[in-house]
Parts: C-alpha cells; structure tokens; sequence
C-alpha cells in the first residue's frame, strides 16, 4: 500500500532528473504529506516513440486517484488511488491506462503505517507508528503510475470539464520493507523509465516484467511522528526521525 507521499522537489528538479520536454503544469509548492484525492507530480510521454521520432516527454500533475473514463462521477477515485501490479493489465478501472496511459510518479519518499519496535521489556507490546521511507542514495523515487482524463459536460457553460487523475502501481513487499507492511509502490530504475512510458510499448508481459519489488538496499527508512495521520499537517517536520515509543493524544488518529 501506498497512501501518504511527499512531493518536495520542484519542477526544475522534476524536469532535469526525468528529462522532460515540457512542463503542462506544476503543483502549487512543496507537500510533506500528500493524501488520496491530493494532487501529484506525473510525467509521461506522447506522439511517437523513441525509435520511430515525434517523442516528447511531458511533466504535469493529477488528482490522486484514478477515475476510469467510464466512472460516472470523480468520487470512483476513493478507492483506487493503489493499483496491483498482479491485476493492473486485467482490471477494468486499470487496463485501459496501463496500455495506453502510463506514467511515473516521482516522489522524495513515502509514509508507511506498521508497529513500531517494542519497548519496556519482553512483555511490552508493539504500537502502530509511521515510517518515513526514501531512497537510500537521497535521489528521487520515480514510482510507477497510471493516468486517465475524466470528462463531464457543464451545459450551463457551454463546456467540458477535464479531470486528470492517476494512480500508484503497488508490488509485494522486498525483505527491507515487509517487516512494515506487505505491499510496496512499484519503483522503476532509470534504465526502466523509457520502457515504461513508451506509447508505442504493447507486450503485456514485458510491461508488468518492469513492475517488480526494489532490490534490497535500494530503501531506506526510519521512524516519524504520528502527525502525518492528520493530512492536514503539511510541514517538513514530518519527516524527521523520532524516537519509539507511543504518543499520549495521538492514539485518536489510529
């Protein structure tokens, strides 16, 4: 799973680390704590492929949350804001994205709900607790992702309504992670960032043979305040590593 994330680079960063041509739009500034239904950075690429020409890739943001063209409203998106990498060619609130609109997500890290180490003895029991999670060289985590545009005609006005939405490809668990939690967002290497987001890309089995759990070592993590259970915090201090151990007051937000 995949449920909090922190977008905190900002576009120049975006656009120099995935190569973009372009820039649609970007998001209004940094976010420690990013919810479903909040909005995130997606890159994409459009017109052609690398080996026939007309290749741009293109950075802009959606609404998280995929809502599949045929959705009759944007709420479908509440629960879809995670796709398995096992179902996503299958589904069909995914399949349709998955081969024709993929993209990536690039993040600095993600929140991670699982026990926390006990303390106070044999007998003391483990307590829910965020884990920060980022890549172990600093570098950015390019998540592998999906996007629709929802449309809905406003009469009244005269005109049509886009929703860009988009959601996380989630793979089991690598040894580092499964201690917290058994599904992990799916992070693609550079080497696989071309491959995926190829429009001209059509083999199934080579595209989810890309979806798979990060090496161990790729990751790192560590401990952070229960705050990030309120998505209205916002700050950088989320992020910073604390020490075990429950927290009187925050249990309510568990």
């Amino acid at each position: 799973m995949c449920g909090r994330v922190v977008t905190a680079s900002g576009p120049e960063e975006l656009s120099e680390h995935l190569g973009v041509d372009a820039v649609v739009d970007v998001l209004d500034g940094p976010d420690h704590n990013v919810a479903p239904s909040g909005r995130l950075p997606i890159a994409w690429d459009q017109s052609g492929s690398w080996t026939t020409g007309g290749h741009r890739r293109l950075l802009g943001s959606a609404r998280w949350g995929l809502v599949p063209r045929w959705a009759k409203d944007p709420s479908f998106g509440a629960r879809t804001f995670n796709a398995r990498a096992e179902t996503v060619a299958s589904k069909p609130a995914y399949r349709s994205a998955f081969r024709r609109r993929r993209c990536v997500v690039p993040v600095d890290g993600y929140y991670e709900w699982g026990s926390g180490p006990s303390v106070g003895g044999a007998t003391a029991k483990p307590w829910k607790q965020p884990w920060y999670v980022q890549r172990a060289d600093g570098s950015l985590m390019v998540l592998a992702g999906l996007w629709e545009d929802w449309t809905e005609s406003d009469d009244e006005a005269d005109a049509v309504l886009v929703l860009r939405t988009c959601t996380v490809v989630t793979v089991p668990a690598n040894a580092d992670m499964a201690p917290v939690h058994h599904r992990m967002p799916a992070v693609l290497d550079r080497d696989d960032w071309r491959a995926w987001l190829d429009p001209a890309a059509d083999d199934p089995a080579g595209l989810e043979a890309l979806l798979a759990p990060a090496p161990d070592g790729m990751l790192r993590r560590h401990l952070v305040d229960r705050g990030v259970g309120d998505a209205r915090r916002k700050g950088d201090g989320l992020i910073e590593p604390v020490d075990p151990g429950p927290a009187d007051g925050q249990e309510a937000l568990w």
